[in-house]
């Protein structure tokens, strides 16, 4: 029995990470609905993905030293407890500017989650069934890329943005209660301090990730910030079908998510090679052969596949090349993450504002591109292909 609450115990923590992407990520799925409604260009909208961004990066990188030895189960809750502040804002906010002060909440909870994460997963199992563990509760991501995204750009698009909000603060809450119940507390004996953090950034695993992770990242949300846009503009998919759209997308991310997992247990920066390469040509796809809905049926799922694995594959080389200061390179490796997205997203807008979207493809094109070619000179610098669990957090 005790067993079987401990991996219910991952399954919620999975759920979690379900909430934290969707309201991460909800401004992208109603962003053709929310903009226009709150009297500002897309571009502006953008806003909403990069200012939350911003904060989780800080809020990640600070967390392990302000915590010390608090119950990590107890930094989730109130992580939670965060985005339904942050959801309840958002449905009454009477302008953009209020939207982006609800926004701060859900920076917040993003930092705190996706900073300890990783170490109460790991804190609920033995051993040996570590990497089982993190590859359930980061399936999570996947499976709001399948589901969460999807459905609020749905209720977006047919009941209004609003509610999508209400729809998520409601599922946080119910979450916020199942950590309490089922997961395990988890306490870090060691202190972590900003001199550790600094020592951990040089470690040559570290740096390569912390690397990889920006490239990649701000690539991606160049793009993926302004998808719907994109796919209503560009591919010529109705405002209706948005929502199955990215449905495609997030159910091929989740099968991303798990096809890695062999890939991941030959060698991590081998995957990441690979998952990286895959979504550069994905990129490249979308500028170059996405103009109809058909086509963009067909680039959407492969797009997605790559862009799911990312999470895993990041967490999968951090956890292999940076084991020996684990919980540090985990709030490095989420401060970046977080961070990138929040970059990319207003570079896209300052690029689609400029430019226009072909010219904000390229960039995404030209960075991931950037980033791969990183992670293939890690891999052929380091000489040696060595099993990489996935260890570490996003």
């Amino acid at each position: 029995m005790d067993s079987a609450r401990r991996w219910a115990g991952v399954a919620a923590l999975a759920i979690g990470i379900f909430v934290l992407i969707t309201i991460e990520e909800l401004p992208i799925g109603v962003l053709s609905v929310m903009a226009p409604d709150l009297g500002v260009s897309e571009g502006v909208a953008g806003l909403a993905v990069t200012v939350p961004g911003i904060l989780a990066g800080v809020v990640a990188l600070c967390t392990p030293v302000i915590v010390r030895g608090m119950d990590r189960r107890l930094v989730l809750v109130l992580a939670l407890v965060s985005v339904v502040i942050s959801c309840a804002l958002s449905m009454v906010a009477p302008n953009f500017a209020v939207l982006l002060i609800a926004r701060l909440f859900a920076g917040i909870s993003i930092g705190l989650y996706w900073a300890v994460m990783a170490i109460v997963a790991i804190g609920q199992v033995p051993r040996e069934h570590v990497a089982r563990a993190l590859t359930i509760a980061f399936s999570g991501a996947g499976g709001a890329l399948v589901a969460g995204v999807p459905v609020t750009a749905w209720i977006g698009a047919h009941v209004g943005w609003r509610a999508a909000f209400a729809v998520v603060g409601l599922l946080a809450a119910v979450v916020a209660v199942l950590l309490l119940v089922l997961v395990e507390p988890v306490r870090t004996p060691a202190v972590v301090t900003p001199r550790k953090m600094l020592a951990a950034a040089r470690t040559r695993g570290v740096r390569y990730g912390l690397g990889l992770a920006v490239l990649t990242v701000v690539g991606l949300f160049t793009t993926y910030s302004f998808v719907s846009p994109v796919l209503l503009e560009r591919a010529g998919v109705p405002l209706g079908d948005i929502g199955l759209m990215l449905l495609v997308y997030g159910i091929a991310g989740l099968v991303g998510n798990f096809a890695v997992g062999p890939l991941l247990r030959r060698s991590a920066p081998l995957a990441v090679v690979v998952v990286i390469t895959g979504t550069m040509l994905s990129l490249l796809a979308v500028l170059l052969v996405m103009d109809a809905p058909l086509s963009a049926l067909l680039i959407m799922p492969v797009w997605g596949l790559f862009v799911g694995a990312i999470s895993v594959a990041s967490q999968a080389f951090i956890g292999s090349e940076a084991s020996a200061v684990l919980e540090e390179a985990t709030a490095l490796n989420s401060a970046a993450f977080n961070a990138a997205i929040a970059l990319g997203a207003a570079l896209g807008g300052l690029v689609l504002e400029a430019a226009g979207q072909s010219a904000m493809i390229l960039t995404s094109v030209v960075l991931v591109g950037l980033g791969a070619v990183v992670a293939g000179r890690y891999l052929a610098t380091t000489g040696r292909s060595r099993p990489g669990a996935p260890v570490a957090a996003r």
